[in-house]
């Protein structure tokens, strides 16, 4: 599963890969440079490009986490009628592709005016069915005396859920953090329906637009790609231990 991503980047360490394309993968480049590197960050506003990810993930994750644990809050131990009905119904979002909502999606945009802006990247993403999923199942295995008590010193359920209920959500909370920024980060269609500016550009699509615009270079295509996955293979391996303990602690109870 690694090798192919060694492979990506030995190759776009040599300048030979632009002219002729190894017939067998290499996984040492027989003339280490960065030039490669150095025609993609010329030639591309790649600080640009980053911000704007930057910008976009970090909000989109805020947002995602709020919303995910509020309502993982409200149906893990909330009383309402429908509670159940209206879980479900939650769920079946996850049954329906994108590719299904992006065009009423889009169309929504438009009508707020909001394409090629951060609001259009951002806000169809704040909340989804499995940030909900994920954080009732671990809310749901917190002991509910915890709640009762403070419900009888008289704190708000708004309160309860800030000061009691969110700190003993971290592991979880982590593991979502991590999948949504891998999720948002490796985005390609959605940016490229409502931005059409380059100054908007998100990393991921930025690049894709710079492959087919300049054609088609091996070498730097592929430091572009490392550029672009780079940053979430890090996140990944320094924090895959949460992702594996917060899906391991949100368990499978009811």
């Amino acid at each position: 599963m690694v090798l192919p991503f060694v492979w990506m980047v030995t190759t776009s360490l040599s300048r030979q890969s632009n002219s002729a394309m190894p017939r067998t993968p290499t996984f040492w480049p027989p003339d280490p440079s960065l030039f490669n590197y150095e025609v993609a960050a010329t030639s591309l506003p790649i600080e640009r490009f980053y911000l704007n990810s930057l910008i976009v993930v970090g909000l989109t994750t805020v947002g995602y986490l709020f919303c995910s644990a509020l309502t993982g809050y409200a149906f893990a131990k909330g009383r309402f009628p429908g509670k159940s009905f209206f879980f479900i119904a939650f769920l079946s979002t996850l049954l329906l592709p994108f590719e299904t909502r992006m065009i009423p999606l889009y169309d929504l945009m438009s009508t707020l005016n909001w394409n090629n802006t951060y609001w259009a990247l951002i806000m169809p993403f704040l909340a989804g069915g499995f940030g909900t999923f994920l954080m009732r199942q671990h809310i749901s295995n917190l002991p509910d005396e915890l709640i009762h008590a403070a419900r009888l010193d008289g704190a708000s359920e708004f309160r309860i859920f800030l000061q009691l209920v969110l700190p003993l959500c971290k592991p979880a909370l982590a593991a979502l953090a991590i999948i949504n920024i891998i999720w948002r980060w490796n985005d390609l269609l959605w940016p490229l329906l409502v931005t059409s500016e380059r100054d908007m550009y998100t990393v991921t699509q930025g690049l894709a637009m710079a492959g087919r615009s300049t054609g088609i270079h091996t070498g730097v295509a592929l430091a572009t790609a490392t550029m672009a996955v780079l940053p979430v293979m890090i996140i990944y391996v320094i924090l895959q231990r949460q992702i594996i303990q917060g899906i391991a602690m949100s368990g499978m109870k009811g």
